[in-house]
């Protein structure tokens, strides 16, 4: 038996087992090992020690591979099929055994992925029971692997990457590999815990001296404080899937949360216009056609009345005004009422009966999948993509409800698992589009699009409101944790931060920044834009622009673009709902951090932060963005925050002689300094900003009364206290404010 120790004294010993479709199971002990060997060697992840074990059971043979590298082992599992007739298998268990630790686990904790990008991630008490929804099998699909739905209480399961917490030290567990299988990390806890990583086959049969391996796992142990503890292991599975990253995102528009399914073919030329005629503060690339465009879901290329002449002049104006035109399409899904599924019924993916597979239900009816494996599928795909792509235009797609390739059911090609045929479909797609298309994956299951999509929507929907709301009512659907709400858009935006361009762009969902139709509080939305803001991911508005208020726009413009840097989230093993955002840069030779404080509960947050724990000295200087605060702060960060409400600060250590403090001229705060020199005499800071900028620059000068100039210019200085003094500026393009001593030379 293969055990897993920690210095703390966690033990996780594991064996190997099969499950087949019809039941039978090789369990742990009828697996007897034959021999093992060792070695040593190298690849993409560095020199390892390789330990290969050879089992057998009745009819099988099976290779456990274990690489241990410095960080962590890595583990695979190979079987070949030793009997005389194939064997459909259901499962693979790659490591599967019990936990033993002191503390016991009503004190665990669990990081739970789940299987797609609607579905919950977070950190929760081991003890607790995974997220189903009201909605039965009308919202199953949308919401967890129908494969592999929530189990009793006391059994905890996750999808790709896990984390097991106890005390302080966490067991992270991952696919590294991830083209061929789901992956499910299991912890039970019904009776003794035991731990459990296995491998999806889905039914696929094996034939007599067929081996089939299983996906790359990883095992690494973590302090359960790491602001980064997926780091390493998402690091590797970049290496491993030989991924490419792309250095910028759009930014930009789209139609869906204001117009729905009822926009028109106006509507989006009306947005055109007001975005054009604000090119000059909104410097944003895209513009995006969401759902409602076309006839039926399936029947891509027959359009609604309300796009009379189809979308291609309406890509073609886009392009014409400057901007990047984008496209939403549900290439896997289809209307039972849709031409191609009357067309071509053996297309859909069929249960074992022959009865379409149920997708789930939306748009008031029931949804069926098509399957990519069949060739008629793959062929359609193909041109589908390269008519909306290289035809008429789109070079931005968003791919939504992608995880209806990958339902439970009879493939064309019963080699195929799961997994494979979402990749096979997104594979054609890919190929059909072009490198230089930007491929946004939505409705998702993660680990085959890795490598695929430029970007991914890592959580629910984002709606103007809080809470999930259904037919007007809020209580009974608030323990929901994959339907359209703020709430739940903005806390998978923070447990699953750590993926950011390792994998992809992460795609927080939409800015919603109207004032009017929308249930969103003032805090409320100064939340969602301190997550988005400090996500570093995509930033796409979804509101009629030409009703935006002022400050709305201001806020928008402050945003562009992406910083695209990744944020460490300080308590993602804590609890559900993480409430620190943490960035670390530089400014000049000096450090400058940004702390991200957000408050999901309904109650406030008074707290103090000591800011040793944030790597910083026992003295800052600290701006808060919302409440235009800046001061000096000694010993700890304050937090006073009303429910649902936020706070940005940006925080520099202080040092003798002028110093920037915080601005309001980009989010976050500072990123627009591309120069400065900050003396005891004087101070020069070089801004740069591609919008049309409006703002207030927060300096602190060691002198009384100096002498500011923006530009040359001298400027009107507004003292706030402790020798902090508020300037407006405004440009476009770059900046510089210049501080000198003062008109009589005093010291403050």
């Amino acid at each position: 038996m293969l055990t897993f120790t920690d210095p703390s004294g966690i033990r996780w010993s594991v064996q190997i087992a099969l499950e087949a479709i019809d039941g039978f199971v090789w369990p742990p002990a009828s697996w007897h090992p034959v021999e093992e060997s060792f070695s040593i060697g190298q690849d993409l992840h560095g020199p390892f020690r390789e330990h290969r074990q050879i089992f057998r059971a009745e009819g099988w043979e099976a290779v456990r591979i274990l690489r241990h590298y410095r960080e962590a082992t890595c583990v695979r599992l190979r079987v070949r099929r030793r009997a005389g007739s194939p064997a459909a298998l259901r499962r693979m268990a790659i490591l599967s055994g019990p936990v033993e630790a002191t503390l016991p686990p009503v004190y665990w904790r669990f990081y739970q992925n789940g299987f797609h990008s609607w579905s919950f991630a977070g950190t929760t008490p081991a003890s607790a029971s995974d997220f189903s929804t009201l909605w039965g099998p009308l919202g199953a699909p949308m919401t967890f692997d129908v494969a592999a739905p929530p189990g009793p209480r006391g059994i905890r399961r996750s999808d790709l990457v896990a984390a097991m917490i106890i005390g302080e030290r966490a067991l992270i567990l991952g696919q590294v590999t991830t083209a061929d299988q789901f992956v499910k990390i299991e912890l039970d806890l019904r009776e003794a815990p035991r731990l459990r990583v296995y491998a999806e086959l889905d039914g696929i049969p094996v034939d007599p001296e067929e081996e089939i391996a299983s996906e790359w796992i990883w095992v690494e142990w973590r302090n359960a404080t790491d602001p980064d503890p997926f780091g390493h292991y998402a690091e590797a599975v970049a290496r491993a899937m030989r991924l490419r990253v792309r250095d910028r995102a759009p930014s930009g528009w789209c139609s869906w949360y204001f117009y729905y399914t009822g926009v028109r073919a106006d509507d989006i030329r009306l947005n055109l216009k007001a975005l054009t005629a604000r090119r000059d503060q909104l410097p944003i690339d895209l513009i995006q056609i969401d759902d409602g465009f076309q006839a039926a879901v399936g029947d891509w290329m027959q359009f609604s009345p309300r796009f009379p002449d189809g979308v291609a002049p309406l890509a073609q104006a886009i392009r014409e005004a400057g901007f990047t035109p984008g496209l939403w399409l549900a290439p896997f899904l289809v209307w039972p009422e849709a031409r191609i599924a009357q067309e071509h019924p053996g297309w859909l993916l069929r249960d074992a009966r022959g009865r379409p597979v149920s997708a789930g239900f939306n748009w008031y009816r029931w949804l069926r999948a098509l399957d990519p494996t069949h060739p008629g599928v793959e062929e359609w795909l193909r041109e589908l993509i390269h008519t909306v792509v290289h035809r008429w235009g789109f070079p931005y797609l968003k791919l939504d409800f992608l995880y209806a390739a990958a339902l439970p059911g009879c493939r064309y090609d019963p080699k195929a698992t799961r997994a494979q045929a979402l990749r096979r479909g997104l594979q054609a797609i890919r190929e059909a589009a072009g490198e230089e298309a930007f491929l946004l994956g939505c409705g998702c299951p993660l680990g085959p699009a890795i490598g695929l999509v430029d970007g991914m929507r890592i959580g629910p929907d984002v709606a103007p409101h809080w809470t999930p709301r259904m037919f007007g009512l809020s209580f009974p659907f608030r323990r929901e944790r994959s339907l359209p709400a703020l709430r739940n858009a903005v806390r998978n935006t923070l447990t699953r931060a750590w993926m950011h361009r390792r994998w992809w762009w992460n795609d927080p969902d939409c800015l919603l920044l109207r004032s009017r139709n929308t249930l969103l509080s003032e805090e409320e939305t100064q939340l969602m834009i301190t997550a988005v803001a400090m996500s570093g991911g995509m930033v796409i508005d979804s509101d009629p622009v030409f009703r935006l208020q002022e400050d709305r726009l201001t806020l928008w413009s402050a945003m562009l673009p992406p910083s695209g840097q990744r944020p460490e989230v300080m308590d993602l093993l804590e609890r559900e709902f993480p409430r620190i955002l943490y960035l670390r840069g530089e400014l000049g030779d000096a450090p400058v951090v940004w702390i991200g404080l957000l408050n999901p509960e309904d109650r406030s947050w008074q707290a103090g932060i000591p800011l040793q724990t944030l790597g910083l000295p026992e003295a800052v200087w600290g701006f808060e963005f919302w409440s235009r605060t800046a001061q000096r702060l000694e010993g700890q960060l304050p937090v006073a925050l009303p429910p649902h409400g936020a706070a940005l600060w940006t925080l520099r250590p202080i040092r003798p002689g002028f110093q920037w403090v915080g601005s309001t001229l980009r989010l976050p705060p500072g990123q627009e300094i591309i120069g400065l020199e900050e003396g005891e005499r004087d101070g020069r800071w070089e801004f740069l900003r591609e919008p049309w900028t409006e703002g207030t620059v927060w300096i602190y000068s060691p002198l009384a009364d100096p002498d500011i100039h923006w530009n040359g210019q001298p400027v009107i200085a507004t003292s706030v206290g402790a020798g902090i003094y508020r300037v407006t500026v405004a440009f476009k393009g770059r900046g510089c404010l210049e501080t000198r001593m003062g008109r009589h030379g005093n010291p403050e």
